[in-house]
């Protein structure tokens, strides 16, 4: 009978430990298949709109109120984009300082109304898209004083300008491939390549 105690207790032991092992190994991929997800969701696959203007690196384009101009594109690791930050980043909100296994990359782009009244201009409508096809949302931007206010308001002064510094992360050995401003009708989609 002690026999058989034993034989059942260690066959419950083995139970569990399998269970256990069970519970933490579907943890362990439910959480790598969540991150992946979200991953996917927070950077989709980039669709373009039918209207767009395109335009090549250095160029302006206007569309709608606004024209849009990007002039440079650096990495979050060239001392020109550091030192860019270093001057303009007068909040300290914004680090350089991405997540492992990511980058940062900076543009400096010129929006201006072109008209007299103001126009709305949201750094958050910049699309960074890459390489892989995936649409990378703005992280951060940072301008001069003047600029400063108008980002904060999301709007442009009357016949006003500003160059803005737009700073998105990017996965690790992903190239942008193009900036597109989506506010704006049509959309105005900066070639890089």
């Amino acid at each position: 009978m002690k026999r058989r105690s034993k034989a059942i207790g260690a066959s419950a032991i083995i139970l569990i430990a399998v269970l256990l092992t069970a519970v933490v190994l579907f943890a362990t991929l439910q959480t790598d298949l969540t991150t992946e997800s979200a991953r996917n969701e927070q950077n989709p696959l980039y669709v373009q709109s039918q209207s767009i203007v395109q335009v090549r690196l250095d160029k302006s384009a206007t569309a709608g109120n606004l024209t849009f101009r990007v002039q440079n594109v650096m990495n979050g690791t060239d001392p020109e984009a550091r030192q860019v930050w270093t001057t303009y980043d007068t909040d300290h909100y914004a680090p350089l300082n991405p997540i492992q296994g990511s980058t940062y990359v900076i543009i400096n782009a010129t929006v201006a109304s072109a008209i007299n009244g103001t126009s709305p201009f949201r750094y958050s409508d910049v699309v960074c898209v890459g390489n892989d096809g995936r649409s990378y949302y703005a992280n951060y931007a940072v301008g001069n004083a003047s600029c400063s206010a108008s980002l904060a308001a999301e709007r442009l002064k009357p016949g006003g300008a500003c160059s803005v510094y737009v700073a998105f992360s990017i996965p690790d050995g992903v190239a942008p491939a193009k900036i597109v401003y989506t506010a704006s009708n049509p959309a105005i989609s900066v070639n890089l390549v």
